[in-house]
Formats: structure tokens, C-alpha cells, sequence
């Protein structure tokens, strides 16, 4: 979709990296804490490494990511705690950013979620029109072959407003990317940088959350990690493999990447020229296997899509909670000079 057809909503990404992030010229060593914090999270990135080119994108990788990113922020509330933090006159400045950054994690649940919905009304829709083929009514065959019809047109059309929406959330944590130039105060470059280590996860995670129901070529994300990081080799392995078959799977002609979605589709593809154009060759047998095959893949897709809803509205609470605990913290701290209380 070009840019002049949406103009209330950037698309993914241009091509080329958007995210060259400006390094201080003296690294700050993190601290024994931070470090713990960063081989965690090495570990996600490399748990997340798919064994099997066929299992980039799946419902159960989709749901391990979401459990992954949560993992993560509840590192961050023991990060907070270990460091005892808040920190002198830079509370608000650190506040602030874990609010910010929180608030555009809450947003991109609320986009993603909605368009969850309207993607299980397009299966239900499939749903009812395999219940017509089971029949063996003439009448209804017709009423299956023109419901299927209606789904591939249903299914091909541009993608979402809502995943529109998830690109523009993906698009503010890029802006935020930058390192912010703080005082010298160890504790708060400790948090900083292991704010930018969430961000960089929740990037990658959303970007290949939205890529798995888009429907047009998007260019990935590609982010440029720093070396300095200790999830840098972990992460790099990752994103060259997720967005290397993601794009094999376009070239190859597929419009999904979500291995669900790609097999549904093929055998809608199988049986709806049938429906339209008679069995001719094919035998009963072998058409009822179409349709058990169908009617079985979409019960599952189903089931898939309400534990992704699960996942995101477990990440939605914990997202929520961590920001909570951190106002509590935050409201139980003596209130110093120069320093304002944050809302919700």
C-alpha cells in the first residue's frame, strides 16, 4: 500500500535502517545487576530462534514472544528494586520514560488486539460455510462456494486500519531509540540501557506480530544493535532469521506469513474451484478430505488466535501492573526539590 492511499497512518518501514542509534563516546560498563539483566535476555533472543524454517511465524512462536517480552518487563521491576531506584533530582526524567515507553506498549495491545478480532470474524464467516459443504445440500453448496469466495476477498483485502495503527506505535518506540543524555549518575544509565533493550525486543516482536497478517510486502525492521550489549550476537541471529524466511516466503509467492494462515489457505484454494466449477476428476472421497481438512485447520486457527488474544491481554496486565508498582514506588519516595509526580 503506497503512502498517498493512507494518508492518517505511516506504513512499516522504508527501506534502508531508520535506526542508527548515537553512542557516547565513553561507554558506560554496566553494573553486576544490569549484566544479569542483559544474559537474560540473550537467552530470549536465543529461545526465540526458530529449529525449523517452516516455524517463523506460528501461533506458538507468536505466543512464546509475547511470553518473552513480559519475562523481560518484570526484569525491569527487579532491575528498579535491585538498584534502588528512584535516584535523587533525575526521579521525574526516568519516570517519565518508563511511562512513555509503557504507555506506547499498552497502545500497540489495544491495536493488535481489535484486529485479532476482526481476523477471528473472517474464520467464524469460514466457519458457517463449511458447515454448508458438510451438509450435502445442493442449495447450500452454492451458498459454501460463494461464502469461500467471500472469505479470499475478505482475507486479500489492504490490511487494517488497527495493524496501521500497530505500525505508528512501532514507529514512536523508534523515536525514542536515541540514548537520552543524562547526568552522570550510574544507577540511571543502568536503567536507560536496559529501557533500550526492552524497546528493541518490543520492536522486533511487534513488527513480526503485524508481519504474520499483512497481506503486502512490508520491509522488516532492522535494527542495528551496538556490540557493546551482551544480547547483541543472540539478537542478530534471530532477526536475520525471522526476517530472511519471512522474505523467502513472499518471494515464493505466498501473500502469509503465519504458517496457519498459509495452510488454510491452501486448502481453500483446493476446494473452492470445485465448489464453482463441479468435481470433475476428483472423487467424493477425496473432495470430503478437502473439506475434513479444512473444517479441522480452521479449528485450530481458531483455537491459535483466542490464546494469541490470551497472551496480549496477559501482556496487556502485566504492563499495566508494572506501571503501578512503579507510581507506588514512585508516590512513597519524600518528594525533593525540583522533582513533580507523575500520573497515569
Amino acid at each position: 500500500m503506497s503512502r498517498s492511499e493512507v494518508p492518517n497512518h505511516r506504513p512499516f518501514f522504508p527501506v534502508g535502517n531508520p535506526f542508527k542509534m548515537m553512542m557516547h563516546k565513553n561507554p558506560h560498563l554496566p553494573s553486576p545487576v544490569l549484566t544479569a539483566y542483559e544474559k537474560n535476555l540473550a537467552e530470549r533472543f536465543s529461545q526465540l530462534k526458530p529449529n525449523d524454517a517452516t516455524d517463523v511465524i506460528s501461533f506458538p512462536w507468536m505466543k512464546s514472544a509475547l511470553g518473552s517480552i513480559c519475562e523481560t518487563l518484570n526484569d525491569i521491576k527487579v532491575l528498579i528494586v535491585d538498584l534502588e531506584l528512584p535516584v535523587c533530582s533525575w526521579d521525574g526524567k526516568w519516570v517519565d520514560m518508563y511511562l512513555d515507553n509503557s504507555l506506547k506498549l499498552l497502545d500497540f495491545c489495544s491495536a493488535y488486539g481489535t484486529d485479532i478480532a476482526r481476523q477471528r470474524f473472517g474464520y467464524v464467516m469460514l466457519k458457517c460455510a463449511l458447515l454448508d459443504l458438510e451438509s450435502g445440500n445442493p442449495q447450500k453448496l452454492m451458498l459454501a462456494s460463494s461464502s469461500l469466495h467471500e472469505w479470499m476477498q475478505y482475507q486479500r483485502r489492504y490490511d487494517s486500519s488497527k495493524l496501521l495503527d500497530c505500525c505508528d506505535v512501532i514507529c514512536k518506540l523508534e523515536e525514542t531509540l536515541n540514548l537520552p543524555k543524562i547526568k552522570n549518575i550510574p544507577k540511571a544509565k543502568d536503567l536507560v540501557r536496559a529501557m533500550y533493550g526492552l524497546k528493541v525486543q518490543a520492536m522486533f516482536v511487534f513488527s513480526t506480530l503485524v508481519a504474520a497478517f499483512s497481506t503486502t510486502r512490508r520491509t522488516l525492521v532492522d535494527l542495528q544493535v551496538p556490540k557493546e550489549y551482551l544480547w547483541h550476537e543472540s539478537f542478530t541471529e534471530l532477526q536475520t532469521v525471522m526476517n530472511g524466511e519471512i522474505k523467502n516466503i513472499y518471494a515464493s509467492g505466498d501473500i502469509y506469513p503465519l504458517k496457519e494462515l498459509r495452510m488454510l489457505d491452501q486448502n481453500v484454494k483446493k476446494l473452492y474451484p470445485l465448489l464453482h466449477d463441479g468435481l470433475g476428476e476428483v472423487t467424493q472421497k477425496v473432495f470430503n478430505g478437502y473439506c475434513s481438512r479444512l473444517m479441522e485447520g480452521n479449528e485450530k486457527f481458531l483455537v491459535g488466535l483466542d490464546e494469541v488474544k490470551s497472551e496480549m491481554d496477559h501482556f496487556f496486565k502485566v504492563v499495566v501492573d508494572g506501571r503501578m508498582a512503579l507510581l507506588d514506588n514512585f508516590q512513597q519516595q519524600p518528594q525533593r526539590r525540583g522533582v513533580h509526580q507523575v500520573r497515569m
